[in-house]
């Protein structure tokens, strides 16, 4: 990269392999330099993307410098995240500036170990309404223990780093799932917080067992890493139709009182499906995803994208590396896209913004 040409940046996107930590100075110090800005944010990830390709499971860096005339970029930061998480969320919501006629969105990295995503939307959402919120769980490669926050010439954790974007542009989110429905929807027909109980009117862990097949129905400790619960993104809808719901873990079961416990609170009459990870059926998901992306444009080409994939898409969910990548310069061609592998998503799914999990959140920049 040459200095030459280039203006003062108005934000430096940076995320890197935890493989980096040892010489954060120097790719700080170098980042600066070339891009003649001290406005850089960032996070830490299992692994990273550009529209050059996927790094899972090697040192990898992707940095995006943006430098706009009527974009204005906004970076964020705060610390210490634990236990402050709607408090944040109306810290920034005071800090970000909404004009009459302009759009904005904003972008976040908070620290999963010491997060509550909920409640950080919360907190933004008594300020900013339904403002999309858009990003990633920081993450790492399990060697560490931590993940990291990147901020001006900081590198912390226990925080939440990011940026909002504002100005005259259009911004199309969409989100594929990595989990696909195997059943048709079904009625929780009896639930305690985050217990089902009965599905039908039938135990749920006997509807659970009918799921599985082959080698899962022999190691159901094992299926519970294939198999998930699909949970509507909007209560008031209470669809689970595609696009329109949240994947979460089965997290317990008990087979004798015939009880399945989900990683959320379900409801009772509230629909659910039994959702697969498998590869094949989650690359048709990305196309029919991209094709809608692709019709949003209406032939506009992005001026920036960002892509936050799940750690468990990328090569362990298709067997080969840089699908997602490969599918998106196919479907939209070549235009600056940053991304990273984190440990959960975030996205707006049913005019509210969600925790995600095994998703990939496509967001696209646009001029209006």
């Amino acid at each position: 990269m040459s200095q030459a040409g280039i203006a003062e940046a108005d934000l430096v996107l940076v995320f890197f392999t935890v493989d980096h930590l040892p010489d954060y100075r120097k790719l700080l110090s170098a980042t600066k330099v070339i891009t003649r800005s001290e406005r850089i944010v960032g996070s830490s990830g299992a692994g990273v993307l550009s529209s050059d390709g996927e790094i899972e499971g090697a040192p990898g860096i992707a940095v995006l410098v943006l430098s706009s005339e009527d974009l204005e970029a906004h970076p964020l930061w705060f610390n210490p995240l634990k236990g402050r998480d709607q408090e944040i969320g109306r810290e920034i919501a005071r800090a970000v500036k909404i004009e009459p006629g302009e759009e904005s969105l904003l972008v976040v990295f908070p620290d999963p170990y010491n997060a509550q995503p909920s409640r950080l939307f919360d907190g933004i959402e008594e300020g900013l309404g339904s403002l999309p919120v858009v990003g990633a769980g920081s993450s790492e490669n399990g060697s560490r223990g931590k993940t990291y926050q990147l901020f001006g010439d900081k590198v912390t954790s226990n925080s939440i780093s990011g940026f909002w974007l504002n100005g005259p542009f259009q911004c199309s989110i969409d989100i594929t799932q990595g989990c696909q429905p195997v059943t048709e929807p079904m009625v929780i027909t009896k639930a305690q917080g985050n217990l089902i109980l009965e599905l039908d009117h039938r135990p749920a862990f006997e509807v659970f067992a009918k799921v599985l097949k082959g080698p899962l129905l022999e190691d159901i400790g094992r299926a519970l890493a294939f198999v998930f619960a699909g949970l509507p993104g909007d209560h008031r809808q209470n669809s689970v139709a595609p696009g329109q719901y949240l994947v979460r873990n089965i997290v317990g079961l008990d087979p004798q009182k015939g009880v399945l416990a989900v990683a959320e609170e379900v409801f009772e009459g509230e629909r659910m499906v039994f959702t697969l990870r498998d590869g094949q059926r989650a690359r048709e998901d990305l196309q029919q995803m991209l094709e809608r992306q692709r019709q949003s444009l209406g032939g506009t080409p992005p001026r920036l994208g960002l892509y936050f994939n799940c750690c468990a898409r990328g090569a362990s969910l298709y067997g080969i590396p840089g699908i997602d990548t490969a599918y998106i310069r196919s479907a939209l061609g070549d235009f600056p896209l940053i991304g990273i592998f984190g440990s959960f998503e975030l996205g707006p799914l049913g005019k509210k913004n969600r925790l995600l999990a095994y998703t990939g959140v496509l967001v696209l920049i646009t001029d209006r």
